[in-house]
């Protein structure tokens, strides 16, 4: 079998092309030194960058990772297909910008998100909620009658307007009081030398009397060591475990035993909180509410104000209640801390004073609101408010524009008194009150039983307690529920959540994006240092 021999190299070849290649240099030479100057150059200048900036985009989708890119320059494919392909790229950049755009746009939209962090959390870690213990009866029939024959009457005035005048003290919310029975009952008032803050403290009933015996972890405790006496919009109630005070009306000689921070338990179930023997004092009734002898309960932050967003149970005579309480803890990260405010929408609790409290929360600061508003309506304070002397105290006159007041703590947002369409469209929090950034919220449930009086038979300090209330108040269980307050995004997760998606669309990198930077940076300045 006879092979065609092939020639490898033919130096003659070789040089007649070097030749050709010669010449074809000289004539463009010549060429460009026979045309005017000014009128090549430009023309000349954008054709050299055209010409840079398409090779180094077509090594760069020759090189790139990005998915696409290889197809738009590839030879070995028809140029339909290559159009085909530089179509669908750049339907992905499109694409790919469109989702960064809306989730950036989410993201500043959503700034902060509350989880769930544990349902595991101690419940050693939250404090025992304040206890808040309101009778039924909020004016005493004993002390009632005794400043019925005390009383001095003007000439003209019966007895039957002094009873008038001690109900008075219940302020009605349904009915306004005529003036000129308002001055019938300023002129008792101004010849016994009383007030109507001075009426309603003597005639109230004192709760530490209705509190028989107190039992906190397992132990018997003096029971005025831990409820303190606290005025609230019920009249005169005890509380227990309750800070929310600038001061306390605990006994001088007792004061400096108190804690300075809530009480915390390290257990569950009612051996390990708070157990106390109520007495109604049933005989004492003269002015109530309700159709029942008992207490109103009241389970509230240890730093908040008892009013109607506590949790309330009602407690009856001859029964035993079992009150089960499952604390639930919201905390904010720093990264919350440090959000500007008007971002975060909500306020820690030592970035806001409050009058007459000692830190700030939604409820507290609500609170003030009313009662600010009831200042700029009447000039003056309800008696039921701290007042540091600044401020006038209402008195009898202003009976009416209190009992108009008082309405506005029975509205959820206060001046709000509107129907709940006007109300959604309302883009601030009222008063300016934002939320809390760290709370704990109290749920709690209850049951009762009929009292067994035969347990206080043996008992001679118990023995009048017939009508007796034994109280329990405990955590039901040794784990509680978490929630953490985060931003929605922070840098970390933005790069992922941006990275994600490009990287799915368009299999974008920061590789990619360096390599897009070398082809139009770094290689034309190394291709100009190596061009020799």
């Amino acid at each position: 079998m006879v092979f065609k021999k092939r020639r490898i190299f033919d130096l003659r070849q070789v040089q007649a092309q070097q030749m050709a290649t010669n010449t074809a240099g000289q004539r463009r030479s010549d060429l460009i030194h026979n045309q005017p100057h000014n009128s090549f150059l430009p023309n000349d200048r954008f054709r050299q960058i055209g010409e840079w900036f398409s090779e180094n985009m077509r090594n760069y989708c020759q090189t790139t990772s990005l998915h696409g890119f290889s197809y738009i320059t590839r030879q070995d494919i028809s140029r339909h297909e290559r159009y085909f392909w530089l179509v669908v790229v750049i339907l992905a950049i499109i694409t790919s910008i469109v989702l960064v755009v809306v989730s950036w746009y989410w993201s500043q939209e959503t700034l902060t998100v509350t989880v769930i962090e544990s349902s595991h959390f101690p419940t050693w870690n939250i404090p025992f909620p304040a206890v808040t213990i309101c009778n039924f009866n909020k004016i005493s029939r004993i002390k009632a009658l005794a400043m019925l024959d005390q009383m001095q009457l003007p000439v003209g005035v019966n007895k039957s307007e002094l009873h008038n005048l001690f109900n008075l003290t219940l302020l009605p919310v349904d009915n306004l009081i005529s003036n000129s029975s308002l001055l019938i009952y300023d002129r008792i008032l101004s010849l016994n030398n009383l007030t109507l803050t001075g009426l309603s403290q003597q005639l109230s009933p004192d709760c530490i009397e209705m509190i028989s015996s107190c039992i906190w972890k397992g132990i018997n405790t003096r029971c005025d060591s831990l409820f303190q006496r606290i005025d609230t919009m019920e009249g005169q109630c005890c509380t227990f475990n309750y800070f929310g005070g600038i001061t306390n009306n605990f006994p001088e000689k007792i004061a400096y035993q108190i804690p300075k921070r809530p009480y915390r338990v390290t257990g569950c179930g009612y051996p390990t909180g708070l157990s106390v023997l109520l007495n109604p004092m049933v005989a004492d009734y003269y002015g109530t509410f309700f159709s029942g002898y008992g207490f109103r309960l009241l389970l509230h932050d240890a730093y908040n104000f008892p009013d109607e967003n506590s949790e309330t149970k009602v407690v009856t005579s001859t029964r035993e209640s079992f009150v089960r309480i499952n604390p639930e803890s919201t905390y904010a990260t720093n990264d919350i801390r440090r959000m500007d405010l008007s971002l975060r929408n909500c306020l820690f609790g030592s970035e806001r004073s409050i009058h007459g409290l000692r830190r700030y929360s939604f409820i507290n600061c609500m609170f003030e609101c009313r009662v600010r508003m009831t200042f700029n309506l009447c000039g003056c304070l309800p008696p039921y408010v701290y007042n540091n002397g600044s401020y006038k105290v209402c008195g009898i006159l202003e009976t009416n524009c209190m009992i108009q007041s008082k309405r506005l703590f029975s509205h959820a947002l206060a001046n709000l008194n509107f129907s709940l369409s006007i109300v959604r469209e309302t883009d601030s929090f009222p008063c300016g009150c934002l939320p809390d950034c760290q709370s704990n919220h109290y749920v709690s449930e209850s049951t009762m039983g009929r009292l067994d009086m035969s347990y206080f038979a043996n008992r001679p300090s118990y023995s009048n307690a017939t009508d007796g209330i034994l109280l329990h108040v405990f955590y039901s269980d040794l784990m509680s529920t978490r929630y953490r307050t985060d931003i929605f995004q922070n840098w970390l997760s933005a790069l992922a959540s941006f990275g994600g998606l490009l990287g799915l669309i368009m299999g974008f990198s920061i590789v990619t994006a360096f390599e897009f930077l070398y082809f139009l940076t770094f290689r034309p300045i190394f291709n100009y240092i190596n061009r020799d």
